[in-house]
C-alpha cells in the first residue's frame, strides 16, 4: 500500500515536472517570439528611415544667368556712321565745280581782272569793275553776285567778304570768249583806322555765282583784317556789249 502510494507521488511528481518544463518552454518560445517581432519591426522601421540627411541641398538657381541669344553692339559700325573716326571727314576748301554745256559757269572756264574805272574814285572808296570772261569751248552761264573777298600771298582769306548791293539778277550766257561784269566799290582801308588791322592784300578771290571753285586776281591793296569792317561792294554781273 505504502509501495503503492510512493509511485503515484512519483508520477504526480513527473508530470508536474513536464507540466513546468512545458510551461517554461511555452514562455521562452513566446519571449523569443517577441523579441524576433520586435526586431523585426525595428529592422523595417530603420530601413523606412532615410539613414542620412542629402550632405549638400540642391540649388535650385542657375548657376549663371543665361546671355541674350544675339548680341547686338551698342556702338554702331565705323562704316555707318556718318561721324567718328571712320567718318567721311568734311574738306575745308569747297571742291570744284564740274562745267556742263550751256550750264552754270565755273572758275575753271573762267578768267578774270579787277579794272580801274576812269573817275572812279570817291570820298574815301574807288569804283572799279569786275570782268570775268568765258575761257573755254562751251557756252556757259552766269547769273547773281559773285562771291569776292581780299586773299594775302598765300591764298587765306583777309576780313570780311564784299557785301551785296542790291542790283536784280538776270541770267548772262557767255559764248566762249564772250565777259560779263559788275562794279566793285572798294572802302580805303585806312578810313578804319587802329580798328581795321591793316593788311596787305595780294588779291581777290572771286566765286562766280552758284559756284564751288574760285579764281584769284591779283591786286595789291591794303585790307582790314577786322571781320567787322566791310570794304567792299559788288553788284550783279551784267553782259559786256
Amino acid at each position: 500500500m505504502t509501495t503503492l502510494l510512493g509511485s503515484k507521488r512519483w508520477i504526480a511528481a513527473v508530470m508536474a515536472a513536464g507540466a513546468l518544463t512545458a510551461v517554461s518552454g511555452c514562455t521562452a518560445s513566446g519571449s523569443d517570439d517577441g523579441g524576433t517581432a520586435a526586431t523585426s519591426a525595428g529592422t523595417a522601421s530603420a530601413s523606412s528611415t532615410p539613414s542620412a540627411a542629402p550632405t549638400t541641398a540642391p540649388s535650385t538657381a542657375p548657376s549663371a544667368a543665361p546671355g541674350p541669344t544675339g548680341t547686338a553692339s551698342a556702338t554702331p559700325s565705323a562704316s555707318a556712321a556718318p561721324g567718328g573716326a571712320a567718318s567721311p571727314s568734311a574738306s575745308a576748301s569747297p571742291s570744284a565745280s564740274v562745267p556742263t554745256a550751256g550750264g552754270p559757269c565755273t572758275a575753271a572756264q573762267l578768267t578774270g581782272a579787277v579794272e580801274d574805272q576812269l573817275g572812279g574814285g570817291a570820298a574815301g572808296s574807288v569804283y572799279r569793275t569786275l570782268v570775268l570772261t568765258n575761257a573755254s569751248g562751251h557756252e556757259c552761264t552766269v547769273q547773281g553776285y559773285p562771291g569776292v573777298s581780299y586773299v594775302d600771298a598765300a591764298g587765306t582769306q583777309i576780313g570780311a567778304p564784299a557785301e551785296r548791293d542790291g542790283t536784280a539778277a538776270a541770267a548772262v550766257t557767255l559764248a566762249p570768249g564772250a565777259s560779263a561784269s559788275t562794279t566793285l566799290q572798294q572802302t580805303t582801308a585806312e578810313n578804319y583806322g587802329a580798328d581795321c588791322g591793316i593788311t596787305q592784300a595780294a588779291g581777290v578771290r572771286v566765286y562766280p555765282p552758284g559756284a564751288t571753285d574760285s579764281l584769284v586776281l591779283p591786286q595789291d591793296i591794303a585790307a582790314c583784317s577786322a571781320g567787322s569792317i566791310v570794304l567792299m561792294r559788288v553788284g550783279t554781273l551784267q553782259p559786256v556789249s
